[in-house]
């Protein structure tokens, strides 16, 4: 099994409901040191996925950049496009729904994220979309950009200004990119988060319901993050819950797991999740006996997002050769 660990690292104050459009502050990246005990005794190599409101902070930049060495991870991009410039004000809820920016407005915060994260010599080319709110248009601007791998699918999730990917796959995938939640052909692997259907087909009658005007949609938003899901992230559920996941995974023929968390849970008080110190170090903890088991029991190889594009698009040519035969 191969296995992804990605880390949003972003600022603080963003699980209060409010996006704000200005400079905000970002001293949760230093707490990042605690994983330690996990990356480099169990030899995993984590993909670093950086916003720009650290990215443009030469401390916490040159504080990433030295995790990048130590953890042998990966720096890639993380948009949060209500605060990367150029900013512009609209007159919508925020955080403005991605599909509701124009092309060439995405295209520039997403070249300013990129720009504030190259080291010289080359820029990112792995990328999560903010609140998983990707759409056809920030897609088709990540496949100009050279990005070779997303993150920004979540299954099984559907809100306002977040995702809308009700019935996206849960194992890596190549999308359309008219449609990302749907296989394609594009030059983009996607490597969705962990988020299984509770059964098959449980996702396709919620998208139905999520069309009619007769059932709410913040209901179907609660029925399928409660009841029609389960989350292989160690982050949000118990490790059972997260184990009973895998052999679900398992038993439907998947191959890889992508694990997911933010800067600010290594930080207390700065995220609902992890509000102490002991329940900082009890995060940490459970992550590495996780990922122990899956190293035991599936023997999980650990890949960065950028590391698993040539495995899929190998697959993808030896499929096509397949084909012709």
């Amino acid at each position: 099994m191969k296995l992804l660990v990605t880390i949003d690292v972003e600022e603080e104050g963003l699980f209060s409901g409010n996006y704000p459009r200005e400079e905000s502050p970002a001293s949760n990246v230093f707490e990042l040191d605690a994983l330690d005990s996990v990356f480099l005794e169990l030899n995993v190599r984590p993909t670093l996925l950086v916003s720009y409101q650290v990215a443009n902070k030469d401390k916490a930049l040159k504080k990433m950049f030295g995790l990048k060495d130590r953890w042998k991870a990966e720096i890639g991009a993380h948009l949060h496009h209500w605060n990367t410039p150029p900013i512009v004000f609209d007159p919508v809820p925020q955080p403005t729904p991605s599909e509701l920016m124009s092309t060439d407005l995405l295209e520039a915060k997403a070249s300013s994220l990129f720009e504030s994260l190259s080291d010289g010599q080359s820029r990112p080319t792995s990328f999560r979309m903010g609140r998983f709110n990707l759409g056809p248009k920030m897609f088709q601007v990540l496949e100009r950009m050279g990005v070779k791998v997303d993150s920004s699918i979540s299954p099984l999730r559907k809100s306002y200004g977040g995702p809308d990917h009700l019935m996206a796959p849960s194992d890596p995938y190549f999308p359309n990119p008219l449609d990302p939640r749907e296989k394609g052909k594009s030059s983009v692997l996607e490597a969705p988060v962990s988020i299984l259907p509770i059964f098959r087909g449980v996702d396709r009658r919620l998208d139905l319901l999520s069309k009619t005007r007769y059932f709410p949609e913040r209901a179907t938003e609660w029925l399928a993050m409660n009841v029609a899901s389960i989350a292989i992230q160690p982050a949000w559920v118990n490790l059972n819950v997260a184990k009973a996941g895998v052999r679900l995974h398992r038993a439907r023929g998947g191959k890889c797991l992508t694990i997911f968390f933010h800067s600010s849970e290594l930080a207390p008080g700065m995220n609902p999740l992890n509000t102490t110190k002991e329940a900082v170090r009890t995060f940490i903890k459970n992550l590495r006996t996780f990922i122990q088991w899956l190293q035991t029991r599936y023997d999980a190889q650990s890949y960065t997002l950028s590391e698993l594009y040539p495995v899929y698009e190998q697959l993808r040519v030896t499929s096509k050769e397949n084909q012709q035969d």
